[in-house]
């Protein structure tokens, strides 16, 4: 809770009245309903796909060792991931992460997208990080919050970076779904990479 509370929220409002401000002075590109009804509804599905390829590579990164040990690690004393989890992180990752937003310095988009960008970017981090598989209603799945997915990431680190919104862990080789192939697909790049950096 210090970390979300402390830093997370801090850097979430940050980023948010930084675009706000900068669509406001003319800084950043404004896009109105009546300039194109289509992109302004489009982006609302545009921008889940881009958050989650910003987070892919953003996770990656923080793994590579130097960032992993000053400010990934405290992410991962996580181990029995829930709700807090998510948003449970080192300032600098909190930076790197809520930046997903920056993108709309170039593509214009209207204060309402920010704020969707900001919630969804913040709210899916611990929906990721609930503890339980999935929201059930009537005996029904009626939400997927992917908490094996990523729990995997926990329990071995170099795979399941991505969320389960867009398959980024199986386009670019690091997923991992829980059963012994996969698991021995797993060894098997670790093997390689370890073969590669000797």
């Amino acid at each position: 809770m210090f970390w979300t509370l402390g830093s997370g929220v801090f850097f979430w409002t940050a980023f948010e009245a930084l675009m706000l401000w900068a669509m406001a002075n003319g800084y950043a590109p404004m896009l109105q309903w009546t300039q194109n009804p289509l992109w302004f509804i489009a982006l609302f599905f545009l921008t889940p796909l881009w958050i989650s390829f910003h987070f892919y590579w953003i996770h990656r990164l923080l793994h590579w060792p130097p960032l992993y040990k000053i400010a990934h690690s405290l992410h991962h004393r996580n181990t029995n991931i829930g709700p807090w989890s998510g948003l449970s992180m080192h300032p600098l990752e909190h930076f790197l992460f809520f930046s997903s937003v920056l993108i709309h310095w170039l593509v214009a988009a209207h204060p309402i997208h920010i704020l969707f960008h900001m919630q969804h970017q913040a709210l899916t981090a611990a929906t990721s990080h609930a503890g339980f598989e999935g929201l059930l209603v009537k005996n029904k799945k009626s939400m997927a919050l992917g908490n094996f997915h990523h729990q995997m990431h926990h329990r071995y680190f170099e795979c399941n970076y991505g969320s389960l919104d867009v398959p980024w862990d199986k386009v670019f080789g690091s997923f991992h779904d829980g059963t012994e192939q996969s698991h021995e697909q797993f060894t098997q790049r670790r093997r390689e990479l370890a073969r590669r950096s000797a």
